[in-house]
């Protein structure tokens, strides 16, 4: 019997860093508290788990107005459940080791009549994987190549066949900007994968003067003997920033029920710790070009959700040192490196932090570090590792869900 669902969604981008969709990710937990991938249960419990976790959540909370991917196997493919999925919402991955019989085959051309779409999963150049798929290829919407499985001398003989057919590409399993650069030279048009996230890649040499006069703003906040009077007096002489500060307060990204009308009014109101954090999200802003579409940017919302998730786990932690304020803090700062192109220990040789707090975002130690490495590992889907920690710091499975739950509610 299931008693926990996790979902998990990675973003799909397109060539203008937008976000086109979002792959779920559906994992359950059993009676002894072992994880499962959804699709190993038994095919009605399964399907119903499905339903469910997405009436659940819902749609919108998970991946907003864009699409959501889910992987289906072949019996799913057949189940009169299917039919409960909004087929202008989701794209249906068929996975690599379906078996394309007759059956098969008019099943889903039948279902893309109705209206269905379809992407063909781990698409990859060996053993005539490609020439078993060609039957379904006029069906198919997306066809997503697995970067790591694709040989360069393989794949631009069937770049000519590809265009023959309407589907659009996706390179998924991105791992570099040469990944990036070389499948975007092949026409791929939506990409996938831990690139867009991880720490040692679209790095800058040096800071924006702009993003140093922010550090030097957070380090303001961060002194306890500057008077609250100077900072307001420093953030005020900053035009620019302060409007853009005021306006970002003001978005509804934090729920304010009036109106934020001064520096002073937002120190009030949030205090010096919090507001550390929203110049440090100006600064992903400017780095994005405008602070309106910033919640749009999947590294944004990645941030913003690990931040939002560790302050959650800090507060039910029992005789911790972890301040909840910090652990929202490192949240944030996991990927600035990545949002602003600038190498992690250059950032952090600008900004004053502790450090714990250094040595959690730049080798995953003592208990931030530790809950760093949880959120990465829910990300990824390493359950043993995320179990482990929840070991650590004595928080329940069930816990950790809610956890989860709230913050794609919210997000």
């Amino acid at each position: 019997m299931i008693r926990d669902i996790y979902i998990a969604k990675q973003p799909i981008i397109d060539v203008n860093n937008e976000i086109y969709g979002y792959e779920l990710l559906f994992r359950t937990i059993d009676n002894n508290g072992s994880m499962h991938a959804l699709f190993e249960d038994e095919l009605l419990a399964t399907a119903k788990v499905l339903v469910n976790a997405l009436n659940h959540f819902g749609i919108s909370s998970l991946v907003n107005d864009s699409l959501a991917f889910i992987n289906i196997d072949q019996e799913f493919l057949f189940d009169p459940i299917l039919f409960n999925i909004p087929k202008d919402r989701f794209i249906l991955e068929i996975l690599e080791d379906t078996i394309l019989d007759k059956k098969t085959i008019e099943r889903i051309k039948m279902l893309k009549e109705q209206g269905y779409k379809f992407a063909l999963d781990d698409v990859h150049s060996n053993d005539g994987f490609i020439e078993r798929f060609i039957p379904i290829f006029p069906y198919i919407d997306i066809l997503k190549l697995d970067v790591s499985l694709i040989k360069e001398n393989a794949i631009e003989k069937y770049l000519k066949s590809f265009k023959k057919y309407n589907f659009e590409l996706l390179a998924e399993k991105v791992e570099t900007q040469e990944d990036y650069e070389l499948f975007k030279a092949y026409g791929c048009i939506l990409f996938q994968g831990y690139f867009f996230a991880k720490p040692d890649v679209l790095q800058k040499k040096s800071i924006d003067p702009e993003f140093k006069k922010i550090f030097q703003l957070i380090n303001l906040l961060d002194d306890e003997n500057i008077a609250t009077k100077q900072i307001v007096k420093e953030l005020e002489n900053e035009i620019e920033l302060t409007i853009q500060l005021l306006r970002f307060i003001n978005s509804g990204f934090i729920g304010l029920k009036k109106e934020v009308t001064s520096v002073n009014h937002v120190l009030s109101l949030l205090g010096k710790k919090p507001l550390k954090q929203w110049l440090l999200l100006i600064a992903f802003a400017k780095s994005m070009d405008s602070e309106i579409k910033v919640e749009k940017n999947p590294l944004f919302n990645l941030a913003l959700n690990r931040s939002k998730i560790m302050a959650s786990i800090v507060k039910l932690m029992k005789n911790t040192s972890c301040d909840i304020h910090e652990a929202s803090f490192v949240g944030i700062l996991s990927l600035i490196d990545v949002i602003l192109k600038i190498p992690l220990d250059t950032i952090l040789e600008e900004i004053s932090l502790g450090n714990h707090v250094k040595e959690a975002l730049l080798y995953r130690k003592g208990e931030l570090g530790k809950l760093l490495k949880l959120v990465i590992a829910i990300e990824k889907l390493d359950m043993q590792k995320v179990d482990k920690i929840l070991d650590d710091i004595h928080i329940t499975n069930l816990q950790l869900n809610k956890i989860l739950q709230e913050s794609y509610v919210h997000s």
